[in-house]
């Protein structure tokens, strides 16, 4: 078949008016048969390449995606953590809160017993609170003196504590 092909070369040279031996006709053939074989050799390997190039890619991104849903998975646990840490701290302020209304609501019945019993003892009392109660809220009074030692009493001369919380020049 070969031999074929290497005539129907050297005619085709000839009508073209070019003199062609069958050696180089042969040699023509081999490498055109070459170039066929290595062309698609190249190709396949181009193909290869990419085909495994594309494989790692999908396999990064896999791993990548994989953290990701990871760290979501962290972070919707923390979520969950601190919701109900949420949800403990709501009840212990709750809890605090209802003392602490139990004991303002002690706190009036005990300022009611007060205003009774002066009133019981024919004593006038125009304000139920007593100058402990004042100090307990923090409230200054001219009729309540400062108990003695105390800093900052009603009438003290608060200058020297201003100069004290002046800064330094």
């Amino acid at each position: 078949m070969s031999g074929a092909v290497i005539s129907i070369i050297v005619r085709l040279f000839g009508l073209a008016g070019v003199k062609l031996s069958p050696f180089w006709a042969g040699a023509a053939l081999a490498g055109v048969i070459a170039l066929l074989i290595g062309g698609s050799a190249v190709a396949a390997g181009v193909h290869l390449y990419n085909a495994g190039y594309a494989a790692a890619d999908g396999a990064w991104r896999e791993k990548a995606l994989e953290a990701q849903l990871a760290a979501a998975h962290a972070d919707a646990a923390e979520a969950r953590r601190a919701a109900g840490d949420a949800a403990l701290r709501a009840e212990a302020i709750k809890e605090q809160a209802e003392q602490e209304r139990a004991g303002t609501d002690a706190y009036v019945d005990d300022l009611r017993k007060q205003a009774e019993a002066l009133v019981a003892a024919g004593k006038p009392n125009i304000c139920g609170l007593t100058c402990d109660d004042l100090r307990g809220m923090r409230i200054k009074s001219a009729a309540c003196p400062a108990p003695a030692g105390a800093a900052g009493g009603a009438g003290a001369d608060l200058r020297a504590r201003w100069r004290s919380q002046r800064k330094p020049q």
